[in-house]
């Protein structure tokens, strides 16, 4: 078995709800595994700022940054914060072709424009953003772009 989240002393009842919540949806999806993959669903997040809750689908999620116990969520609209774990973030959004690119760094593949490669250093473009894939991350990207056929928006598979 492995962990799914954590609490920390003093303990608030809406981070352990939000705990339990967790470990009981990952129980109900161990449970119930198709005999066939289906297409990963786009997930909504609920992200509340001043009283107001915003929904933020995965899909608009250009790439996320860990901050702490947060992810900020970038999107075309501008940025979101949510406490959520970028490992968690991980785990359920690689199937729809998201990849840590750092340790504190998850990108939507199919936003990346360009994968570069200067001087021995990784970095991939969404836009108008670059940022920087680490070494220990750069030959699983590269790998994950080439075995699944998928090549940076605008590219050809061999300009990678």
């Amino acid at each position: 078995m492995r962990a799914l989240d954590y609490v920390l002393k003093p303990v608030r009842a809406e981070r352990l709800s939000e705990a339990v919540r967790r470990v009981v949806g990952a129980r109900a999806a161990e449970s119930a595994s198709p005999t066939t993959a289906p297409e990963p669903e786009d997930e909504t997040i609920a992200v509340e700022l001043g009283g107001v809750t915003t929904f933020v689908r995965r899909s608009q999620v250009i790439y996320a940054q860990a901050q702490g116990d947060y992810a900020r969520l970038h999107t075309d609209d501008g940025a979101h914060l949510v406490r959520v774990s970028l490992t968690l973030l991980e785990e359920r959004w690689q199937e729809a072709g998201f990849a840590r690119i750092h340790r504190s760094t998850l990108v939507n593949l199919a936003r990346v424009t360009h994968v570069r490669v200067h001087q021995g250093h990784c970095s991939v473009l969404l836009d108008d953003v670059e940022l920087q894939v680490s070494r220990r991350h750069t030959r699983a990207l590269r790998d994950r772009l080439g075995r699944t056929g998928l090549a940076p928006a605008g590219r050809r598979r061999g300009e990678l």
